[in-house]
């Protein structure tokens, strides 16, 4: 059983990563408990949301939602289990480990592809936060400035890039891409003229380091990859308990995320109270991510506010599934009764 770092406020909880890859039990903790308003007793449902990755601003809607109190204003007690290279989250999901988690667009396709059974909810960044970055003086300001260059890039980046570039009508083997995973070191030594990477990480970190650093946005490309996104068993919405408590959970979430858009200084703020002891984060890099993380959460937001997904969005999401070769219908992929339930 995965061991809780328990926050006693709100009983947040972070489960140590390796454990959780051993032990790989149901949802973690025992029914907590907590006081209403008039001073009675409520007794909070032990629930678990698997994140894509350890805890960051990424997952702030989740964390803010969690650490002020919002799932227990719903009657869930709550437990965030962190993600990791060692722990894949729609397995998670799916073997029942956790009722909800966190996924790609593109994770989700190919888990559901493979007969995992989950299905999309809602989704916090329906844009992409994915962007080349470069230093300044380095003279490249657009992706076909990379031909006769060097990009570092992760080996989980490459099958998303090569299609990007060709949809801008650059070569990619006029380039030379070395894999050097997430770390903007490369960059920052000179090893790479430009680096795959993340708005609010890899250029937030370079500009730590006083460097003067140029992001080019595949977005601005009409390249659109969804993060965020926010996944069950679609057999958990046949269950009229399970569903319930999934339709909480969202409405948890979104209270957060409007929270984190209004403010996201004070957001990085709790993510960095929350984990940054545990996981070495810096206060001053969380606050600035969560400033452009923020702003991408509002980007392809329709009336229907944060983390709906309408049918718009579906179809933007299918175009760029198109693009890259993911034979997936975005229709069948998302389940959007839920949000429905949830926001209205």
């Amino acid at each position: 059983m995965p061991v809780p770092f328990i926050r006693p406020a709100h009983r947040t909880a972070l489960a140590a990563g390796a454990l959780l890859a051993v032990a790989g039990v149901a949802l973690a903790g025992c029914a907590g408990g907590t006081t209403t308003d008039d001073g009675s007793a409520q007794t909070l449902t032990p629930v678990s949301i698997q994140l894509g990755w350890t805890p960051n601003v990424e997952n702030m809607a989740t964390i803010v939602a969690a650490e002020k109190g919002y799932f227990a204003d719903e009657g869930i007690d709550i437990t965030l289990l962190p993600g990791g290279p060692d722990v894949t989250a729609d397995a998670q999901v799916a073997g029942g480990n956790a009722l909800m988690g966190v996924l790609s667009a593109e994770a989700l396709a190919r888990s559901a592809a493979a007969g995992s059974g989950l299905v999309g909810l809602a989704a916090t960044y329906q844009t992409t936060s994915s962007a080349i970055v470069t230093l300044a003086d380095s003279g490249i300001t657009e992706p076909s400035d990379l031909v006769g260059h060097t990009l570092g890039m992760s080996q989980t980046d490459q099958p998303v890039y090569d299609p990007f570039f060709r949809l801008v009508g650059v070569d990619p083997d006029q380039i030379e891409r070395v894999m050097v995973g997430s770390d903007p070191a490369a960059l920052a030594s000179g090893e790479v003229d430009a680096i795959t990477g993340t708005l609010a990480n890899q250029p937030v970190a370079l500009e730590q380091q006083g460097l003067d650093v140029v992001s080019i946005p595949l977005a601005d490309y009409g390249y659109d990859r969804w993060s965020g996104v926010f996944v069950s068993r679609a057999s958990s919405l046949q269950d009229d308990e399970e569903r319930s408590l999934i339709t909480s959970m969202l409405r948890a979430v979104r209270h957060g995320a409007e929270d984190a858009a209004a403010d996201p200084e004070a957001a990085g703020q709790i993510v960095y109270d929350t984990y940054g002891a545990d996981l070495g984060l810096d206060l001053d890099a969380q606050i600035a991510g969560a400033k452009i993380w923020a702003e991408l959460s509002q980007e392809n937001i329709g009336e229907n506010g944060l983390l709906y997904v309408d049918e718009a969005g579906l179809a933007r999401l299918q175009t760029f599934f198109d693009t890259v070769g993911i034979d997936s219908d975005t229709s069948e992929l998302f389940d959007l009764s839920v949000e429905d339930e949830a926001f209205e």
